[in-house]
């Protein structure tokens, strides 16, 4: 479950400008994944990783350490992230008040800035927010198949300038499932 954006927590003007963010961001990386498939439907081999510059903003807490975005995730997810951007849409083109008290736009927005966290493998942490800080690098790959039960792949806390990386493959688990890969803390 991805964590849900706190409008609250930020403001009126960071929330419409953090949604805004995000909006504007998950559009260039739809704009970028849609001209590699472009590209792919006239024959030629797309790249697996977009450069996808980050929108220029002022609420995020760090410039993230990276532009470039994993293409699979796009391929997965793209019509999630397509529903999403045009559920914010309104907001972001201020054709719609933003209430601080609306969780589910702050759950849509919470989906948003997790795709694009995994697209780009790093964290997007707005000002003011108690989470890891932008551009601290997240990888969970998990494949699976069977399992029946469990399962968790971070749940982390990890520090600052963490680093974390979880990949784990399964196809059989069971007799009550279970597999983790990480649970709890490392730094301060």
């Amino acid at each position: 479950m991805p964590d849900p954006v706190t409008l609250s927590a930020l403001g009126g003007v960071a929330a419409t400008e953090g949604i805004k963010f995000l909006h504007g961001q998950a559009a260039e990386l739809l704009r970028a994944w849609r001209a590699r498939r472009g590209k792919a439907d006239a024959g030629e081999a797309g790249p697996a990783r977009l450069t996808v510059p980050i929108v220029p903003n002022d609420v995020l807490d760090a410039a993230p350490a990276d532009t470039i975005a994993d293409a699979a995730v796009l391929d997965r997810e793209s019509k999630t992230l397509i529903q999403l951007v045009g559920a914010l849409a309104p907001y972001a083109n201020g054709l719609a008040d933003i209430d601080p008290a609306d969780a589910e736009l702050g759950a849509q927005a919470g989906c948003v800035r997790a795709l694009l966290e995994a697209a780009y493998g790093q964290r997007f942490t707005f000002r003011g927010e108690h989470r890891e800080p932008t551009g601290t690098r997240v990888t969970v790959s998990q494949v699976l198949g069977d399992v029946e039960g469990d399962v968790v792949g971070a749940e982390a806390d990890v520090g600052p300038g963490g680093d974390l990386a979880v990949e784990q493959h399964a196809t059989t688990v069971k007799a009550d499932g279970s597999v983790t890969g990480f649970k709890g803390r490392i730094g301060p």
